[in-house]
């Protein structure tokens, strides 16, 4: 890979070692590579044994509940194969919820209710458009998400919305200075 030009955002080496993985699941999903190799690096740094204080495991890290809603075993979680190709899937997912959004501001939508599940990303919407904002715009939805509450398992809960804009900055920051880079392997076909 060319290295970065001074200042820029330094690829993750460790990316190497999913290569593969990562352009099959970027194909499969539609999803732009640059994206999933960020949001890899944000949740683990790259690290296939990370596991999170709320439970989330791997790579992508996923949360065991969510990868049995998907048929796949918590063990698979361990695989940094299945990890990726499983968190590829879900974020395309999400992405797939979001059609009135467009380009940027879709992927936007996307990471948040991937970090912060979808009801929270979706009543935001609503209470942009309660008050006015463009409910299809990130910064409307950042806006509001502070002020939004979820019911789940019978009370209303406030999740770390601070936490969720800030995961999409920071992804996004990674996203944004790596996707006009070229594929990894390409500029050796060039």
């Amino acid at each position: 890979m060319t290295p970065p030009p001074a200042g820029a955002i330094a690829v993750p080496a460790q990316l190497g070692a999913y290569l593969p993985v990562l352009l099959d699941a970027a194909t499969a999903t539609q999803l732009p590579f640059w994206l999933l190799a960020a949001v890899i690096e944000q949740e683990s740094g790259y690290d296939p044994r990370a596991k999170s204080d709320a439970g989330a495991i791997g790579l992508m890290q996923i949360m065991p509940e969510t990868a049995r809603d998907c048929g796949v075993s918590v063990a698979e979680l361990w695989v940094p194969e299945k990890n990726i190709r499983l968190g590829a899937r879900i974020l395309a997912d999400r992405y797939d919820c979001f059609r009135h959004e467009s380009g940027d501001e879709r992927l936007k939508f996307a990471l948040a209710a991937y970090n912060g599940g979808l009801a929270p990303v979706l009543n935001a919407q609503a209470l942009a458009f309660r008050r006015g904002l463009d409910p299809t715009q990130w910064a409307s939805l950042a806006a509001v998400l502070p002020d939004t509450q979820v019911f789940l398992h019978g009370q209303w809960l406030r999740p770390d919305y601070d936490q969720i804009i800030d995961y999409v900055a920071a992804i996004w920051r990674r996203f944004d200075a790596w996707r006009a880079l070229p594929l990894p392997g390409a500029e050796a076909s060039s």
